[in-house]
């Protein structure tokens, strides 16, 4: 687990549109392969439906993208180089629906000075797949 104050250190690093949407993460850490994680709830708010509530597949590129991001930045803990995302792949199991609350995680699998590759999901309370993502990522 990565120090005390990892939870506002998340909160100041999650894109500002995914807190909008609804994204906040709450753990996150370094595993044995000095590779990062984190994970966190995604309640979408209203603006993150469309016709009838159901999310849509950007929102959920931005939750799972996000979380991707922060992964790969928890290893470093804001004393190296921001990660962005150069390529990402979306696969969509079923569509959520704003009055769900979902999890969403995020996992580095590889990682150099200058980028990495990483992965996340997007389940329902009941731990069934609604979302999975993978990127491959640069750092600046």
């Amino acid at each position: 687990m990565i120090p005390v104050g990892v939870d506002q250190w998340l909160a100041e690093r999650t894109p500002p549109v995914a807190v909008a949407l609804g994204v906040t993460f709450a753990r996150g850490g370094v595993d044995g392969e000095d590779l990062g994680w984190v994970e966190g709830a995604f309640v979408p708010e209203a603006v993150s439906g469309g016709p009838g509530g159901v999310v849509s597949a950007g929102v959920l590129a931005v939750a799972l993208g996000a979380a991707m991001v922060l992964a790969v930045d928890v290893v470093a803990m804001g004393s190296g180089p921001a990660s962005t995302i150069t390529a990402l792949t979306l696969e969509i199991d079923r569509d959520p629906r704003c009055d769900e609350t979902l999890v969403v995680r995020g996992e580095v699998e590889g990682l150099t000075r200058v980028g990495g590759s990483a992965r996340a999901s997007v389940s329902d309370a009941s731990g069934a797949a609604i979302a999975r993502a993978a990127a491959t990522l640069a750092r600046a």
